[in-house]
C-alpha cells in the first residue's frame, strides 16, 4: 500500500522497466481499444514512422462523444475511425519533468492531476547525451487509486485529503 507522502516515483509506472504500449496512427479506434483491453491499459503511446512519440489515446478518448462529433465533422463511421483522428498530440499532454519529481510526493502527483482534469501524466527525461526530451514514465489515476486503496477520482476523496492536510496543519 502506497500513501501520499510517499515519493511519488513509487507510484509511476516506470517505462525503464515496463514497456509502453504504443500503436500506430492509422489503425482503427476499435483496435486500439481492444489492445487497451488485452494489454491490462487505458493509454495507448502514439508513434510515428520513426517512433517519436507524437500524441496519446485513452479508452476516455474512444468511449467518449469525441469520436462520434468526429465522424460527424469528417462524415465517416465510427469503425472507419483511425487513431490520430482522435489522439491527444503530445504537445497538449500533461507531463512533469523527472527532476522536479524527485522531491515530488504521491499527494503531488494527485493534486496536479485533480487540478488539470486528466487521468494520466506523463514523466519526461533529459537524455544527457543528445539532450533530447524522452517519455520516461506515466502516472494514472487508476494505478495510483489501486496503490493507495482508494479511488482518487471521487470527489470524497478530495475532500478527505483535504482534512487531512488541514489536521496536520494544525
Amino acid at each position: 500500500m502506497a500513501s501520499i507522502d510517499d515519493p511519488a516515483i513509487s507510484v509511476m509506472t516506470d517505462f525503464k522497466e515496463i514497456a509502453p504500449v504504443t500503436i500506430e496512427p492509422h489503425f482503427r479506434i476499435n483496435t486500439a481499444l481492444t489492445k487497451m483491453k488485452v494489454a491490462g491499459v487505458r493509454l495507448l503511446l502514439v508513434p510515428d514512422n520513426e517512433d517519436n512519440i507524437v500524441g496519446i489515446i485513452t479508452a476516455a478518448d474512444i468511449l467518449s462523444d469525441l469520436p462520434l462529433k468526429k465522424g460527424q465533422q469528417l462524415e465517416i463511421s465510427h469503425d472507419d475511425m483511425d487513431v490520430e483522428m482522435i489522439m491527444t498530440p503530445l504537445n497538449r499532454v500533461l507531463a512533469v519533468d523527472m527532476d522536479t519529481l524527485r522531491d515530488s510526493r504521491v499527494g503531488h502527483i494527485i493534486s496536479s492531476l485533480r487540478k488539470h482534469e486528466r487521468q494520466h501524466m506523463l514523466v519526461v527525461e533529459t537524455d544527457e547525451l543528445t539532450r533530447r526530451h524522452m517519455i520516461r514514465g506515466l502516472f494514472s489515476t487508476s494505478q495510483i487509486s489501486r496503490l493507495i486503496g482508494r479511488d482518487i477520482t471521487d470527489p470524497e476523496y478530495a475532500a478527505h485529503t483535504l482534512a487531512e492536510v488541514c489536521h496536520e496543519l494544525g
